[in-house]
């Protein structure tokens, strides 16, 4: 059993249960689901053609053949790729998802976890412009989709905050920036995700203190996990939500 008692709304599976499996995948969300994860966190990004694909990586080789940029490619580029074979042969049947994908995915069992989109996008208008449309086009009317939506992009969180204005979002980042805390007040933000190996006592307070919510990312050990929680961290995102939510 673990040491701590983790609820399940405080374990986020980093891009599904991607330490044992291939990320950003079905089986991974899948195991994530069975281990009692109560959010999973995932990324999205814009292809050429508008719609979302859930993929990390900027260019494919990674997890999947080839080596072209994602945002190039269209969704009959990428549908039929192989993003399991890289983590093990018994993977090979893994393909992309879209974000509605992920969403009827959710519908499935009214016990799936929560999801914590992070929105990928580079920082040019044409590319914000099209991420936020596309994001805005896939949330803006799905019902009881329980969700966060986070980006690194400031551009990406400001275009869609009036367009999705019920949906609880977070701004992304490393160590607290000094601008952190007034950013997102003026643009309604609720959260903040950091890098909780960046998280101090201090860097804690100043969030919690004015009113958002603090998650943090990517914690696998769990004394650390026990350290920021005991700071006032509301979810720890990780690779393994097996060893943070153990069975009997």
């Amino acid at each position: 059993m673990a040491k701590t008692d983790f609820s399940n709304e405080q374990i986020c599976a980093h891009r599904g249960a991607s330490g044992a499996y291939p990320e950003n995948t079905r089986v991974a969300f899948d195991a994530a689901a069975s281990a009692g994860a109560g959010w999973i966190e995932t990324d999205i990004q814009c292809l050429a053609d508008g719609e979302l694909v859930i993929f990390h990586d900027a260019h494919l080789g990674r997890t999947t053949p080839g080596s072209a940029k994602v945002a190039s490619l269209s969704w009959p580029d990428i549908a039929e790729l192989d993003v399991g074979s890289w983590k093990a042969g018994t993977f090979a049947s893994e393909r992309p998802l879209r974000c509605e994908d992920l969403i009827a995915w959710q519908t499935e069992a009214p016990d799936r976890p929560g999801i914590v989109w992070e929105v990928k996008c580079e920082d040019d208008p044409q590319a914000v412009a099209a991420a936020a449309a596309a994001v805005t086009k896939r949330l803006c009317d799905v019902g009881d989709h329980r969700c966060i939506v986070s980006s690194f992009s400031r551009d990406v969180l400001v275009a869609l905050r009036p367009q999705l204005s019920a949906i609880p979002m977070a701004l992304i980042d490393e160590a607290l920036p000094e601008d952190g805390v007034a950013f997102c007040q003026e643009h309604d933000l609720e959260g903040i995700h950091l890098d909780g190996h960046q998280v101090t006592h201090d860097s804690a307070r100043t969030v919690l203190d004015a009113g958002l919510a603090l998650r943090c990312y990517t914690i696998n050990d769990m004394n650390e996990a026990e350290r920021l929680v005991a700071l006032g961290v509301s979810m720890v995102m990780t690779d393994f939500p097996e060893r943070f939510l153990a069975r009997d």
